[in-house]
């Protein structure tokens, strides 16, 4: 090999190995940086939980009906009188309401990440997806309520999207729900409101995509209050039929919904969806 030939070589060769550790730096860098974020991400939502009140209600089963029923632990005085005055934020979520008042509810599932607030943001539905509760930029954003439901005057259907992150927070751990084991072992949710503490009871589960507006399909995010007690069994007869695996759902639940929603990457715009209805308080 001639001389010449072979240290353009070498020079090649140094070049190709340069570009590669910098390359390789990069993606490191981005590895780290990534890892530092939702570990930021995590330490702000732990702070948060610490400032909230204890639960005042507990899921038992009504000794006459054998149903599930969410009791009071504590009486309030609000609650032996009917009223109808506007609802006001309850204590064990004031301190937060008092730091962000974009804060909509907590929910959380056993044994499970997801243990987070939820915001709403009516004039800017997404500004919570990548912000968390101090209005500063995080790719983890915040679970955030769908503007059209109200949890003044109830909607039928109050539907929360979150993200599926890869480090297994916000949402990410709806999709433990696709082992029927872990659904049996958990198909329990709490989700409250500022307003008052609940209790609901999964009745479906499944995976679904968001669809373009002039589509037929069934678009389940689009459901948010019943015309009628007809409209809200036409709704619950099509999620139960496309439920990953049957459900066995308790009686006497109320007729209010949650529907939790996180990005399911099995298709373009795929979504994994559980949907859960109230428990009766007594």
């Amino acid at each position: 090999m001639r001389k010449g030939n072979f240290e353009k070589k070498k020079i090649f060769l140094a070049i190709t190995a340069i570009a590669s550790m910098i390359v390789l730096g990069i993606v490191v860098a981005k590895v780290v940086s990534y890892s530092v974020d939702m570990y930021s991400s995590r330490k702000k939502v732990e702070e948060l939980s610490e400032k909230i009140g204890e639960a005042t209600i507990y899921l038992d089963t009504d000794a006459e009906t054998g149903r599930p029923v969410a009791y009071r632990s504590v009486e309030k005085e609000e609650d032996k009188v009917e009223t109808e005055k506007p609802k006001t934020v309850s204590e064990k979520y004031k301190e937060l309401y008092d730091l962000n008042s974009d804060l909509a509810g907590w929910i959380s599932i056993e044994d499970t990440r997801v243990n987070l607030p939820v915001m709403q943001t009516v004039f800017d539905e997404q500004f919570y997806l990548d912000k968390n509760f101090d209005k500063e930029e995080d790719r983890a954003g915040l679970p955030f309520i769908d503007y059209r439901c109200d949890i003044n005057d109830r909607s039928t259907n109050i539907i929360i999207y979150g993200h599926n992150m890869k480090n297994g927070d916000m949402f990410h751990d709806l999709l433990l729900y696709d082992d029927k084991k872990f659904f049996e072992d958990h198909r329990y949710i709490r989700f409250d409101t500022i307003y008052e503490e609940a209790i609901y009871e999964i009745v479906a589960v499944f995976r679904s995509k968001v669809m373009y507006m002039t589509d037929d399909s069934f678009k389940f995010y689009n459901f948010i209050e019943a015309d009628d007690s007809e409209d809200l069994t036409d709704y619950l007869d099509t999620i139960k039929g496309m439920s990953l695996y049957p459900i066995e759902v308790s009686e006497g639940l109320s007729d209010e919904l949650i529907t939790l929603s996180t990005c399911e990457y099995s298709e373009e715009d795929g979504r994994f969806v559980v949907v859960a209805r109230r428990v009766e308080t007594k």
